[in-house]
């Protein structure tokens, strides 16, 4: 008997999306929208500031496809590491969170539950089980870590984990996060790594235009930093670092895109220090924007203390520039030393300088660093990822229902 094609899922996502700041939404955006062009029918929850949603909620307004229901929240969380304050998780995960998948539930029942944030997953997990439904639980990363060491309040990590282990699957990003999931005793792990559009992050000519746009003169070496600036980044280790390099190597220009609570001290730091003529900081652009301004990097600099498997890594190696990382699990994951990237002493600001010094004086072997790490890069598609994830979504549909 010939089969058909295995029927379209109808799944739930509860999680974060753009406009919301941060890797973790732009992931859950691609994986969705994936799915949707997979076939499936998808319905979303996500949360969105007041002020996000007076300026047109453009994610929604670019992709009518997806069945979006946003609830309000007074900003957005982006930790990393520490969730929320309890009076902020307690109005959207307990409130907006289960008051939402409750009513979205009794509209329409879906085969499974995607859950895109953590510290959601608590509150998913008893509608999941009062409705006999899977869900499966994306670990974005931050908070994750911060949980599994030990770095979150006992009483709040002991419920994330919780719902961690109600979880009919978990998926990271990373084997070293997945390791220390399983070290808990919380399985089934399926190990899916960050994804990136290996179309539309390529390697491409710097654009003139933004050079000139930005004020960055021709023939500078340009090192760049992407990232929320928070704390677990250590972005002002990248200033740390310029002060030194700067005395030695005049033609370096320092671009900085993102936001966080560390960017009034950078700008403080580069102005005290005499340098902030040599800095950019250009805050949030438009994701699409993203590839023009990796492809200005001749090095990219990620001095991170932890990281689940972060997007700016396999972006930059996708764009064919240099990436210099902290030696830290997570970018062990993609870079081999001296092949596809340079890794660092985490913390060590003279290990960031010397190296860095290193590449911005190799154009050579700035250029075979990118061509490996593009070449090696194909196991990070977005496609490829869209499937596995629809595999594991599939496989806990299928799984016999517990007794």
């Amino acid at each position: 008997m010939i089969q058909g094609p295995p029927r379209a899922l109808d799944v739930l996502f509860v999680g974060i999306l753009p406009p919301h700041p941060g890797g973790g939404a732009i992931s859950g955006g691609e994986l969705v929208l994936g799915l949707v062009g997979r076939g499936h029918a998808v319905r979303a929850l996500a949360p969105i500031t007041e002020e996000a949603a007076r300026a047109g909620d453009v994610f929604a307004r670019r992709h009518p496809e997806l069945a979006l229901t946003r609830f309000s929240v007074s900003r957005f969380h982006c930790g990393p590491i520490t969730p929320a304050s309890e009076a902020y998780r307690r109005r959207e995960e307990e409130e907006q969170v289960h008051r939402r998948v409750e009513s979205l539930l009794e509209e329409r029942r879906p085969d499974v539950i995607f859950v895109g944030r953590e510290t959601y997953a608590a509150s998913v997990a008893p509608i999941a089980a009062r409705w006999r439904l899977p869900f499966v639980l994306r670990l974005p990363g931050s908070v994750s870590l911060g949980v599994l060491q030990g770095q979150c309040p006992p009483e709040l990590a002991s419920s994330i984990l919780d719902g961690f282990r109600a979880a009919s699957a978990l998926v990271s990003p990373g084997r070293h996060l997945a390791e220390l999931v399983r070290a808990r005793g919380i399985d089934p792990v399926a190990v899916i790594p960050t994804a990136v559009d290996l179309d539309q992050f390529a390697p491409q000519p710097k654009d003139g235009r933004l050079l000139h746009a930005l004020g960055i003169p021709p023939g500078a070496v340009v090192i760049a930093h992407v990232s929320n600036l928070k704390a677990v980044k250590r972005p002002l280790d990248l200033v740390r670092s310029a002060v030194e390099a700067l005395r030695r190597e005049e033609r370096l220009i320092y671009l900085v895109v993102g936001d966080g609570s560390l960017r009034p001290r950078m700008e403080r730091t580069c102005r005290e220090a005499g340098i902030h003529d040599r800095f950019r900081f250009v805050g949030w652009v438009d994701y699409p924007e993203m590839p023009r301004y990796l492809n200005l990097a001749d090095v990219l600099v990620m001095p991170s203390e932890s990281e689940a498997l972060a997007r700016v890594y396999v972006e930059t190696q996708a764009c064919g520039r240099a990436l210099l990382a902290s030696d830290i699990p997570a970018a062990r994951e993609v870079i081999v030393d001296g092949e596809s990237g340079l890794l660092f002493r985490p913390g060590d600001i003279a290990d960031l300088t010397a190296k860095a010094l290193r590449l911005a004086a190799a154009p050579e072997l700035r250029a075979e660093i990118g061509r490996t790490a593009r070449a090696r890069i194909g196991g990070h598609g977005l496609d490829r990822a869209v499937a596995a994830y629809e595999r594991v979504l599939r496989g806990v549909v299928q799984r016999p229902p517990a007794a």
